[in-house]
C-alpha cells in the first residue's frame, strides 16, 4: 500500500508540493516492485518548512530550506516558480490541457 499527501503520517505541513515530493517516492518504489527489484526510494522530510504565496502574476513571498537553513525567497523567484501559472504548466504538460480545466 502506498500513500502520498493528506494520508501519509509524515511529520510536516500538507502541503501539495509535499505531495509531489511524496509521489516521486512513491512512483519509484512502484516502478521497482514492477521490476521484481527491491524499494530503492525514500522519503525525508526537509528539516525546514517551505512556501511560495504568490500574490498576482509578479509579487510574492516564500520560504525554502538551504544547506545553511530556511531563506527568505524574494519575489522574483516566486513569480517565477509559482506566480505565473500556479504550477499549472506543470500538470499540462504531463496530463494535457484538459487537466488544466478541472
Amino acid at each position: 500500500m502506498y500513500a502520498i499527501g493528506d494520508l501519509t503520517d509524515v511529520a510536516e505541513d500538507k502541503m501539495a508540493a509535499y505531495a509531489l515530493q511524496h509521489a516521486e517516492v512513491v512512483v519509484r518504489n512502484i516502478t521497482a516492485q514492477l521490476r521484481g527489484e527491491q524499494f530503492a526510494a525514500t522519503y525525508q522530510p526537509v528539516p525546514y518548512p517551505m512556501i511560495l504565496v504568490p500574490l498576482g502574476s509578479r509579487h510574492g513571498v516564500g520560504q525554502m530550506p538551504t544547506p545553511d537553513g530556511p531563506a527568505v525567497v524574494p519575489a522574483a523567484t516566486v513569480a517565477e516558480y509559482k506566480g505565473a501559472d500556479l504550477f499549472t504548466g506543470r500538470f499540462t504538460q504531463q496530463f494535457g490541457p484538459a487537466a488544466a480545466r478541472t
